[in-house]
């Protein structure tokens, strides 16, 4: 029993002996491993942005040569306001590795030893050079402007009147004050461009500085992102790092332009890009997205709704509000036309603007823009077309003689782009075949805001009026049926709406007027004659007629009404035509 017992306790200190060597050399391996880790920088640029309607996801790359080790990887100088949590990198090349970590660590320090406050330091002592430059232009024009009216009241000033008129004959004259008129435009036209780049660079320059004082007034002036990576073996290791951040926006601009000569409309989807992220994007690929992470990705929750009493409250009063029928118009043209080839003939080209690459999802579009983008932070947007196509429908003509004597040109249509139409404001052009030439002459006719709009459905764009169709409005004859003093006043109005076709073909026109209602049971609204009959008589008095005039056609609408009220009412009362 000894025996055993003795070795029974020597075999459990030879194994704890052993456990315990493991540790150590557990230990070691773990110290020499965290102790072989090499920190190098990793210098990236931005590679590319995708913009949403409110942030960016901005792509950083960068490539280093790595021998066969553990590294930490180190990205400094990342803005601010990026997104931790929307961090991702990824990896390829020759090495063979693998990532184990990554980590975010806020930089302590003065902020004048940051490279981004260096970058923005030198950039804010560019803009102030510049601008000093320009200011000196400004005080010499200032000088020469005060020299010339000097220069011109010279032969005024008293006693100078005989030496001028003895040294310059009639024609000198002539050429001084030529000369004096031109160099004040000159003069005016240059400080006009002057006080706008300088109003511009003021703009910059404060942008700028507030940049710098806000990197001053706080400790944590970078975050540096750390990547724990082990390399197998040697070669070269491309990192991409991915992150989101806001203060970068785009919104579409339309141009509408509606062919007279062909009837077609031809829409260009335009877009504005803006950052003001706190980085500059060098030759970066920019895709626009129309996804809207703002809004976020889970549906709202219906919660129920309880009746309950509530306190009285006194009602509000609120004014009527009188509505105005306000028809805008709102296409990009792509290209210029061309013009005729002199003699001899010369073959002409277009030139040509790329179009944005177009992926389409069931969840979003986004556009590639072709060519890389050079974007300053804070800096004016820039703009660039996105889609360019012709818009199937068809074009109808309304006209509210009543209230504007034109007709109006609109488009049912649809979005055949494959593309969504954002909500965002669109210029329209009318396109005419120009006179006595080949070509077209463009007009712009007004603005108009478009909706959004899906892939595929159908919506209404305003193109501008139509100059070939005229249209009229008058009151031909008001008369008072009864006397003076009568129990019941009765008015009789009657009015002329004449329509006249001058287009070379037959034109179909909505047109659209009204009758009086009454809301109040002391007045009538009777012997209502109508010629011709309308195709619509609403409740509301509202009255459509669906007209078409053959070329030189005039077509005349006759409207009558009687209107009836207490004899002892005033006519100003009443919101009489």
């Amino acid at each position: 029993m000894k025996t055993t017992f003795a070795s029974s306790r020597s075999g459990s200190f030879a194994i704890a002996l052993s456990l315990a060597a493991l540790a150590l050399s557990i230990l070691c391996s773990l110290s020499a491993g965290a102790a072989g880790e090499k920190e190098i920088p990793l210098e990236t640029r931005i590679a590319a942005a995708t913009v949403y309607a409110d942030r960016a996801q901005v792509t950083r790359s960068g490539k280093v040569e790595l021998a066969a080790g553990l590294y930490k990887l180190v990205c400094g100088d990342l803005p601010r306001s990026f997104d931790e949590a929307s961090l991702q990198v990824e990896g390829k090349g020759t090495a063979r590795a693998r990532i184990m970590g990554i980590d975010v660590v806020k930089v302590q320090g003065l902020a004048a030893d940051s490279p981004r406050y260096k970058e923005l330091k030198s950039k804010l002592d560019g803009l102030r050079a510049r601008r000093d430059s320009l200011q000196l232009e400004q005080g010499a024009l200032m000088s020469s402007a005060e020299f010339l009216d000097n220069y011109a009241k010279f032969p005024f000033e008293k006693g100078s009147a005989k030496l001028a008129t003895e040294i310059f004959r009639v024609q000198d004259w002539k050429s001084v004050i030529a000369f004096i008129q031109s160099e004040r435009m000159r003069m005016s036209v240059r400080g006009d461009d002057i006080a706008k780049r300088v109003a511009k660079l003021d703009v910059e320059i404060d942008w700028t500085a507030g940049q710098l004082n806000e990197m001053q007034t706080k400790d944590d002036w970078s975050r540096r992102v750390v990547i724990d990576c082990e390399i197998a073996s040697p070669g070269t290791l491309e990192l991409a790092i991915t992150y989101n951040v806001r203060g970068a926006q785009w919104g579409p601009e339309y141009q509408i332009r509606f062919d007279t000569a062909k009837e077609s409309i031809e829409l260009a989807y335009n877009a504005w890009i803006k950052q003001f992220t706190g980085e500059d994007w060098k030759n970066v690929a920019v895709t626009l997205s129309t996804a809207r992470p703002q809004i976020g990705a889970a549906p709202p929750e219906i919660m129920p709704h309880y009746l309950q009493q509530m306190p009285r409250m006194r009602p509000m009063a609120t004014a009527d509000a009188i509505g105005a029928v306000a028809l805008k118009g709102g296409i990009m043209r792509t290209s210029a036309d061309a013009l005729p080839a002199p003699a001899p003939p010369e073959e002409e080209y277009k030139a040509e603007i790329p179009e944005a690459e177009l992926a389409s999802s069931e969840f979003a579009a986004s556009f590639s823009i072709p060519k890389a983008v050079d974007l300053p932070s804070g800096r004016d947007p820039r703009r660039v077309l996105i889609l360019h196509g012709t818009l199937t429908g068809k074009l109808s003509r309304y006209a509210a003689p009543r209230f504007s004597q034109n007709v109006y040109v609109t488009g049912d249509v649809t979005n055949s782009l494959e593309a969504p139409l954002l909500a965002g404001p669109a210029d329209v052009y009318i396109e005419s075949p120009a006179a006595g030439a080949q070509g077209k002459t463009s007009s712009f006719v007004g603005k108009e805001q478009m909706k959004t709009v899906a892939t595929g459905q159908e919506f209404t764009v305003h193109l501008g009026i139509d100059q070939d169709i005229k249209v009229t409005h008058k009151l031909e004859k008001k008369e008072y049926v009864t006397k003076e003093g009568a129990p019941v006043r009765k008015i009789r109005y009657s009015f002329l709406v004449t329509l006249e076709n001058f287009k070379k073909d037959a034109a179909n026109v909505k047109l659209q007027d009204r009758i009086p209602v009454s809301t109040l049971k002391e007045v009538k609204v009777t012997n209502v004659d109508l010629e011709p009959r309308p195709a619509e008589e609403r409740e509301d008095g509202i009255l459509t007629w669906n007209l078409s005039p053959a070329p030189k056609q005039k077509i005349e609408i006759r409207i009558a009404y009687t209107i009836e009220f207490p004899g002892d009412w005033p006519e100003y009362l009443l919101n009489l035509e």
